[in-house]
Order: C-alpha cells, then sequence, then structure tokens
C-alpha cells in the first residue's frame, strides 16, 4: 500500500490531455480526421463493502477526456479521465483504448473498452494520520449517446460504464454514469 499524493498524478493526467489536444490540433492540418475534448459531471457507485465498507458507496465528480472518434469508419480512440469523491473516499481513472461510433437518427453512439490505472485514497475524518492510497491498474467497457448541438457541440445525454478497478488488492465491479459537453475540432 503506497502513500502518494494525488495532485502530481492529477498535474500529470492534465498534461498529457493538454498535449494530446494540442497534438490533434496541429494534426488537423495534414489528417482531417478531426477530434473532440468534453468534461461534466459523473457518478460513481462503488464497490466498497471489500474495503470494510458496510454498504456501496455513492460517489459523485467529474469525468472528461479527448477522443479521436473516426480514425478509420468509426473506429477511434478515446482518452478518458475522472475523478470521484465522497466523505469515505476518492478515486480518479486514468483510461485509454478504442471506441467505435455509429450515427443513427442524428445521434452518435458509441461503445468502447479502456484500459489504464486507478488511483483511490481513503480518508480518515477527524485525524492528522496519513491517509492509504492505492495506484492500481482498471478497466471500463461501456457507452453512451451523444445529441448534436450546432456544428462544433455536442451534449453527451449519457455515459454508462462498467469500471473494473483492484483496490489495495481487492477487486471492485462499479458503475459509472456521466454527461457533459463536446467541443469538436477538425473534420467531423
Amino acid at each position: 500500500m503506497a502513500i502518494r499524493p494525488v495532485f502530481p498524478i492529477l498535474r500529470q493526467a492534465a498534461a498529457l490531455l493538454f498535449l494530446f489536444s494540442c497534438t490533434v490540433l496541429n494534426a488537423q492540418k495534414k489528417f482531417p480526421i478531426g477530434a473532440e475534448v468534453w468534461g461534466g459531471y459523473s457518478y460513481l457507485r462503488f464497490e466498497a463493502v471489500k474495503l470494510g465498507f458496510s454498504d456501496q458507496l455513492n460517489l459523485n465528480g467529474w469525468n472528461g477526456g479527448a477522443s479521436l472518434p473516426n480514425l478509420y469508419e468509426g473506429l477511434g480512440l478515446a482518452v478518458d479521465i475522472s475523478g470521484h469523491y465522497a466523505s469515505e473516499m476518492e478515486e480518479y481513472n486514468f483510461l485509454i483504448g478504442p471506441q467505435y461510433s455509429y450515427k443513427l437518427m442524428g445521434m452518435r453512439l458509441y461503445g468502447h473498452g479502456l484500459f489504464g490505472k486507478a488511483r483511490d485514497r481513503l480518508r480518515q475524518p477527524g485525524t492528522t494520520n496519513l491517509e492509504p492510497s492505492d495506484l492500481h491498474k482498471a478497466a471500463a467497457l461501456g457507452g453512451g449517446v451523444d445529441v448534436p448541438i450546432g456544428d462544433r457541440f455536442s451534449f453527451r445525454a449519457i455515459q454508462a460504464d462498467y469500471v473494473f478497478t483492484n483496490a489495495f488488492g481487492s477487486t471492485q465491479h462499479s458503475l459509472r454514469f456521466s454527461t457533459g459537453l463536446i467541443v469538436r475540432f477538425g473534420k467531423r
């Protein structure tokens, strides 16, 4: 069980997302594939019983990312970063993987398989003790529906994911629901 601050990892993730966005914007001059950046609210139903809690935890937070949604006939690449918080704990996910999109009745349906790392930190309210944290493998399998709002914007009506994590050596099977605003760059 490693005790490390979360903020350096968040800074690194934000820097990677920024570099990814800049690379995509520069690449549009040569390869007009288009890119998306999105962010919004997220809810995580975390399986916490295996960590000693009496029930599952409800965590609120944010979810965001970037994607190249159409590299080849609907197949693309997605980066997904999220943070969820409750009084007992917090969880951050840093995921990347393939995404498949399909247009139906003016909306875009998509599914993805994402893999990466997660950081969990248990909170000990009322103490000055160091709070235990753990960096471990993570994966998410899910999809969602995007509704266009004009030329450059869309509304992510729903993104639902089954999230697999392995915090503190114990496997968790959690559900995550997200919604937010998407900004598109380049060719659609």
